[in-house]
Protein backbone atom coordinates (compact mmCIF):
# COMPACT_ATOMS: atom_id res chain seq x y z
CA UNK A 1 0.00 0.00 0.00
CA UNK A 2 3.10 2.68 0.91
CA UNK A 3 5.07 1.98 -1.81
CA UNK A 4 6.26 4.40 -4.32
CA UNK A 5 4.98 2.95 -7.49
CA UNK A 6 7.04 5.40 -9.61
CA UNK A 7 10.42 3.58 -8.36
CA UNK A 8 9.37 0.30 -7.33
CA UNK A 9 7.23 -0.84 -10.77
CA UNK A 10 8.45 -1.50 -13.91
CA UNK A 11 6.54 -1.58 -17.26
CA UNK A 12 6.76 -1.51 -20.93
CA UNK A 13 6.80 2.29 -21.28
CA UNK A 14 5.72 1.81 -25.77
CA UNK A 15 6.50 4.61 -27.62
CA UNK A 16 8.30 7.13 -25.18
CA UNK A 17 11.28 4.89 -26.08
CA UNK A 18 11.48 5.97 -29.87
CA UNK A 19 12.55 9.26 -28.96
CA UNK A 20 15.86 7.84 -27.47
CA UNK A 21 16.05 5.26 -29.98
CA UNK A 22 16.38 8.05 -32.70
CA UNK A 23 18.64 10.05 -30.25
CA UNK A 24 20.97 7.07 -30.40
CA UNK A 25 20.90 7.12 -34.27
CA UNK A 26 21.82 10.43 -34.70
CA UNK A 27 24.67 10.26 -31.65
CA UNK A 28 25.46 7.28 -33.97
CA UNK A 29 25.79 9.89 -37.09
CA UNK A 30 23.63 6.87 -38.89
CA UNK A 31 20.99 9.43 -39.72
CA UNK A 32 19.63 12.84 -40.13
CA UNK A 33 16.09 14.41 -39.44
CA UNK A 34 15.29 14.29 -43.01
CA UNK A 35 16.54 10.80 -43.74
CA UNK A 36 13.39 9.10 -45.59
CA UNK A 37 12.05 5.81 -44.73
CA UNK A 38 9.65 3.47 -46.05
CA UNK A 39 7.26 2.79 -43.51
CA UNK A 40 5.55 -0.15 -45.78
CA UNK A 41 2.55 0.92 -45.75
CA UNK A 42 1.88 -0.11 -42.23
CA UNK A 43 2.50 -3.63 -42.36
CA UNK A 44 6.30 -4.85 -42.05
CA UNK A 45 7.55 -8.39 -42.28
CA UNK A 46 10.45 -9.28 -39.74
CA UNK A 47 11.65 -12.50 -40.22
CA UNK A 48 8.09 -14.58 -39.13
CA UNK A 49 6.58 -11.91 -37.30
CA UNK A 50 4.47 -9.03 -38.51
CA UNK A 51 4.93 -5.59 -37.01
CA UNK A 52 2.21 -3.12 -37.10
CA UNK A 53 1.49 0.77 -36.72
CA UNK A 54 -0.70 1.30 -33.86
CA UNK A 55 -4.06 1.25 -36.09
CA UNK A 56 -4.92 0.49 -39.70
CA UNK A 57 -5.14 4.76 -40.24
CA UNK A 58 -1.30 4.91 -39.58
CA UNK A 59 -0.62 3.21 -43.10
CA UNK A 60 2.50 5.15 -43.75
CA UNK A 61 4.98 4.94 -46.88
CA UNK A 62 7.55 7.64 -46.73
CA UNK A 63 8.26 9.29 -43.76
CA UNK A 64 11.38 11.88 -42.89
CA UNK A 65 12.90 10.86 -38.96
CA UNK A 66 11.50 13.93 -37.96
CA UNK A 67 7.68 12.35 -39.22
CA UNK A 68 8.43 8.81 -37.67
CA UNK A 69 8.59 11.23 -34.08
CA UNK A 70 5.61 13.11 -34.77
CA UNK A 71 3.46 10.00 -36.04
CA UNK A 72 4.72 7.51 -33.78
CA UNK A 73 5.67 5.48 -36.46
CA UNK A 74 6.55 1.30 -35.04
CA UNK A 75 7.91 0.60 -38.45
CA UNK A 76 10.08 3.96 -38.91
CA UNK A 77 11.51 3.43 -35.40
CA UNK A 78 12.21 -0.45 -36.32
CA UNK A 79 13.76 0.45 -39.29
CA UNK A 80 16.18 2.82 -37.56
CA UNK A 81 16.70 0.08 -34.81
CA UNK A 82 17.87 -2.00 -37.19
CA UNK A 83 20.33 0.54 -38.73
CA UNK A 84 21.33 0.85 -35.24
CA UNK A 85 22.17 -2.34 -34.55
CA UNK A 86 21.35 -4.54 -31.66
CA UNK A 87 24.87 -3.69 -29.95
CA UNK A 88 24.17 -0.16 -30.30
CA UNK A 89 20.56 -0.35 -29.49
CA UNK A 90 21.12 -1.91 -26.24
CA UNK A 91 24.38 0.74 -25.56
CA UNK A 92 22.01 3.98 -26.15
CA UNK A 93 19.22 2.27 -23.18
CA UNK A 94 22.13 1.84 -21.03
CA UNK A 95 23.28 5.15 -21.57
CA UNK A 96 19.56 6.33 -20.51
CA UNK A 97 19.77 3.82 -17.38
CA UNK A 98 17.88 1.34 -18.84
CA UNK A 99 18.37 -2.01 -16.56
CA UNK A 100 20.03 -0.35 -13.74
CA UNK A 101 19.10 1.59 -10.57
CA UNK A 102 19.33 5.67 -10.93
CA UNK A 103 20.52 5.54 -7.18
CA UNK A 104 17.78 7.86 -6.35
CA UNK A 105 17.48 8.13 -2.46
CA UNK A 106 13.90 6.33 -2.20
CA UNK A 107 13.64 2.58 -0.51
CA UNK A 108 12.95 0.03 -2.98
CA UNK A 109 14.23 0.74 -6.62
CA UNK A 110 14.03 -1.38 -8.96
CA UNK A 111 16.06 -1.71 -11.56
CA UNK A 112 13.70 -2.55 -14.74
CA UNK A 113 14.61 -5.07 -17.61
CA UNK A 114 16.98 -4.75 -20.38
CA UNK A 115 17.96 -8.26 -21.97
CA UNK A 116 21.08 -8.97 -22.53
CA UNK A 117 22.80 -9.53 -26.02
CA UNK A 118 22.10 -11.37 -28.56
CA UNK A 119 18.74 -10.10 -29.37
CA UNK A 120 16.87 -11.66 -32.48
CA UNK A 121 15.75 -9.41 -35.27
CA UNK A 122 12.21 -9.17 -34.00
CA UNK A 123 12.76 -8.45 -30.62
CA UNK A 124 15.65 -5.15 -32.20
CA UNK A 125 12.19 -3.97 -33.78
CA UNK A 126 10.24 -4.53 -30.68
CA UNK A 127 12.90 -2.82 -28.32
CA UNK A 128 12.61 0.29 -31.23
CA UNK A 129 9.19 1.03 -30.24
CA UNK A 130 9.05 0.12 -26.99
CA UNK A 131 8.32 -3.54 -26.23
CA UNK A 132 10.38 -6.00 -24.30
CA UNK A 133 12.21 -3.74 -22.17
CA UNK A 134 10.79 -2.54 -18.78
CA UNK A 135 11.74 0.62 -16.63
CA UNK A 136 10.09 2.30 -13.83
CA UNK A 137 8.40 5.83 -14.62
CA UNK A 138 11.45 7.41 -12.91
CA UNK A 139 13.99 6.25 -15.23
CA UNK A 140 12.37 7.35 -18.22
CA UNK A 141 11.87 10.88 -16.89
CA UNK A 142 15.40 10.33 -15.66
CA UNK A 143 15.97 9.55 -19.49
CA UNK A 144 14.46 12.72 -21.36
CA UNK A 145 15.99 14.66 -18.26
CA UNK A 146 18.78 13.82 -19.90
CA UNK A 147 18.08 15.20 -23.15
CA UNK A 148 16.98 17.98 -21.87
CA UNK A 149 20.55 18.56 -19.97
CA UNK A 150 22.48 18.08 -23.48
CA UNK A 151 22.82 14.53 -23.23
CA UNK A 152 24.25 13.83 -19.38
CA UNK A 153 22.01 11.40 -17.21
CA UNK A 154 21.92 12.90 -13.66
CA UNK A 155 21.07 10.63 -10.87
CA UNK A 156 17.42 11.91 -9.45
CA UNK A 157 17.57 12.94 -5.97
CA UNK A 158 14.52 14.21 -3.67
CA UNK A 159 16.47 16.24 -1.06
CA UNK A 160 19.40 18.32 -2.52
CA UNK A 161 20.31 19.21 1.33
CA UNK A 162 19.04 19.59 4.88
CA UNK A 163 19.89 22.59 6.67
CA UNK A 164 19.69 23.75 9.93
CA UNK A 165 17.63 27.04 10.09
CA UNK A 166 19.44 29.18 11.98
CA UNK A 167 22.59 28.36 11.09
CA UNK A 168 22.36 28.13 7.23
Amino acid sequence: IRRNRAVTDSFEQGSTVKTLVIEGALREKILAPNKKYDCEGGVYKVGDRIIREADAKHAWNMLSVSEILRHSSNIGTTKIGFELGAEKLRQTLSDFGFGLKSGVDLPGEAKGILQDLPWRPHLIGNISFGHGVSVTPLQMANAYAAIANGGILNAPYIVQSIRDGETG
